[in-house]
């Protein structure tokens, strides 16, 4: 009998790369046991998502950096990673239908693990919708995945469905359930101008990003204190029912879903930031490892000690990582292109913030600059981030809420201010 694995897709974003200074994504890739065991299987697959700089010499490097930043302010670049991603799938998948002596059969399939941070999220959220709403095609067919994903994109429009329903004729996609998406801080907002708006930027979203029922379990690290126009935040609606795939008649269960925010900036909660300071990162990291390893994921548990606690590997290590630290600096996303992007217009009606310090309208319209994010009311809140305002002088978000889950260090889901 056939022993699913577990396919894992690690999908980073907002121009990381492989080096000294990695992000969680990269971090828990690095912590994972890339081949599994004898009873369990595992293949994973890292991208260093969009905009990642990836020339070597000066004048490549500048015009890097140009689209770099593109990259990350319109999502240029998102089309090559879901597809890279989606192939890797498609020639790692297997599934296989077990027929028993009473005439019942079942159909034993592999598990699919998506992880990604900041547009890296993204990425993996659109991943998971386009593999819901057009299969998963299978290898001698990802000639035709190009065209299916842009079929995908234009049923976003309350249109297109026809095109959705004749690729799934055509293919005969394997129809798979995604196990697990776990996601640091997603950021879907890119600038795509509407004429219907006078031209003024848009936010577009890509059908079954926000509501994706063939996902089981989802859960999301966001931050407190990132406040960037182009970074807002893309939460994931809840409650939601968990149907196995797009043919499903009912569902199965309850959609197994949290979202909990974490103290910092963006780069707080999916990493990034100098090794030596980023205390404040480990704790999500070691959220996200906690709770997927309840969900059948495998880990090199000493490199887990190793990468997400700052237990050196060796006793002459010299080379560690931080322990993770509530009091450790948080890092200001106040800096350089991104200032221009915050006198942008928005319009009044889509204004974020009401609280203390609301944006002046005016004509219907207003500057967010630097408007914080919203945080319901009774919202999950990492106990770091309770033991920082506790603790650190002078860190008191504004839109930290008067009321909240706390969420130990630990996973229990314990008190309740």
């Amino acid at each position: 009998m056939y022993t699913p694995k577990n396919i894992i897709i690690c999908l980073d974003g907002t121009g990381n790369q492989i080096e000294e200074n990695i992000s969680n994504v990269l971090k828990l890739y690095r912590t994972l046991d890339k081949d599994g065991t004898d009873k369990q299987k595992q293949v994973a697959f890292y991208d260093q998502g969009v905009g990642t700089i990836g020339q070597q010499y000066t004048w490549g490097v500048l015009t890097q950096k140009l689209w770099s930043f593109l990259g990350l302010a319109t999502g240029q670049g998102l089309d090559k990673n879901v597809l890279k991603a989606y192939k890797f799938i498609s020639e790692n998948y297997h599934e296989e239908e077990i027929k028993y002596k009473n005439g019942k059969s079942k159909t034993v399939r592999d598990r699919i693990y998506i992880f990604g941070y900041s547009r890296g999220a993204h990425t993996a959220r659109v991943l998971a919708a386009f593999i819901y709403n057009m299969g998963l095609i299978k290898p001698a067919q990802l000639h035709l995945a190009g065209a299916a994903l842009t079929a995908y994109k234009r049923a976003t429009q309350k249109k297109g469905i026809e095109e959705l329903i004749h690729f799934n004729k055509i293919t005969q996609p394997y129809t798979p359930a995604i196990e697990f998406i776990g996601v640091w801080d997603t950021v879907s907002s890119m600038i795509v101008p509407r004429k219907d708006r006078l031209l003024l930027p848009a936010i577009e979203k890509l059908r079954n990003t926000r509501n994706n029922p063939c996902v089981k379990v989802f859960r999301h690290a966001m931050s407190i204190n990132e406040n960037r126009y182009m970074f807002r935040l893309d939460t994931w609606d809840e409650p939601q029912e968990f149907k196995p795939n797009v043919h499903s008649p009912k569902k199965i269960a309850d959609q197994d879903i949290f979202q909990v925010w974490f103290a910092g900036y963006h780069g707080d909660v999916g990493g990034g930031n100098k090794r030596a300071d980023s205390g404040i990162s480990q704790y999500p990291l070691c959220w996200m490892i906690k709770e997927v390893m309840q969900h059948g994921l495998i880990f090199n548990t000493r490199m887990v000690d190793y990468v997400a606690l700052g237990v050196p590997y060796t006793k002459d290590t010299e080379y560690n990582y931080p322990k993770p630290d509530h009091k450790a600096k948080i890092h200001s996303s106040v800096k350089s292109l991104w200032l221009i992007l915050e006198i942008l217009l928005k319009f009044t009606k889509y204004r974020e913030w009401m609280g203390k310090g609301k944006r002046f309208s005016f004509f219907g319209f207003y500057i967010p600059w630097w408007e914080p994010r919203p945080i319901p009311v009774d919202a999950n809140v990492h106990d770091s981030a309770i033991n920082r305002r506790a603790d650190v002088q002078g860190y008191n978000p504004v839109n930290f809420p008067t009321t909240y889950n706390v969420i130990e260090h630990d996973g229990r889901r314990s008190k309740y201010w």
